[in-house]
């Protein structure tokens, strides 16, 4: 039985291992992030769209509503789902900041204002490739993913017994999250033997860094990161 690692928050981690046991593997869940929602106030303003790069900024945003009638762009489809459960229609759609922000400054040739459902820990790029062309951007963090201070006894035990075969990695973030705790459990020298699937080249960094076996999707979706894993199985 293969033995997969997945390292998402819980909610997803249980979403993904549905997905696995149906591909006949085994999930070890160790959630190395918790999502927490920020509670944050949204300041009334003239905003032209509303941008969402995560579905928990749709999930924990609750106060956006009455900025509903706005074009509202999102990155990633389970974000597009999200909003479409919440009755918004999302107009843009893109697997990742860098690949929505030429279709927003395409469709925005003069100077508008965004509201950005945004989470505390975040790439700057999508933010600077706006102001950058001379929109403006009200970045407001209704989410935070808090590090876990552990990984779980389960995937402690899995990992001192060298019975994982392979760990899933969704954002660099959580890779350099799950890295730090295995070396403070004392389980670094576990990881070579693991076959590691990363969501992109940029989720794939620090695992590389050390030298470690990582194979990258072909784009970043979590289809085609779990494609990447029937076809290392198979």
């Amino acid at each position: 039985m293969t033995r997969v690692l997945v390292l998402r928050a819980r909610e997803d981690a249980l979403r993904t291992s549905d997905k696995l046991r149906a591909m006949g593997c085994t999930p070890i869940v160790s959630p190395v992030l918790e999502i927490m929602a920020a509670g944050a106030l949204i300041p009334p303003g003239d905003y032209d769209a509303v941008i969402a790069s995560s579905a928990k900024a749709i999930e924990c945003g609750g106060g956006a509503e009455p900025y509903k009638a706005l074009p509202f762009h999102v990155v990633g489809a389970r974000t597009a789902k999200a909003v479409e459960a919440r009755g918004w229609r999302p107009e843009i759609m893109a697997g990742n900041a860098e690949a929505i922000l030429p279709l927003l400054l395409a469709r925005y040739s003069g100077a508008a204002h965004f509201l950005y459902l945004a989470g505390r820990d975040r790439q700057a790029a999508l933010e600077a490739g706006l102001t950058g062309a001379g929109h403006r951007i009200t970045s407001v963090i209704v989410y935070e993913a808090r590090a876990a201070a552990s990984l779980t006894d389960e995937a402690c035990s899995a990992l001192r017994a060298r019975a994982v075969d392979f760990a899933l990695h969704y954002s660099r973030r959580s890779a350099e999250i799950f890295l730090s705790l295995a070396e403070a459990a004392g389980l670094s020298g576990a990881l070579p033997g693991i076959a590691h699937i990363a969501l992109s080249a940029d989720v794939a960094a620090p695992l590389e860094a050390l030298g470690l076996d990582v194979t990258r999707a072909e784009e970043p979706d979590e289809d085609q990161l779990l494609a990447v894993l029937a076809r290392r199985v198979g």
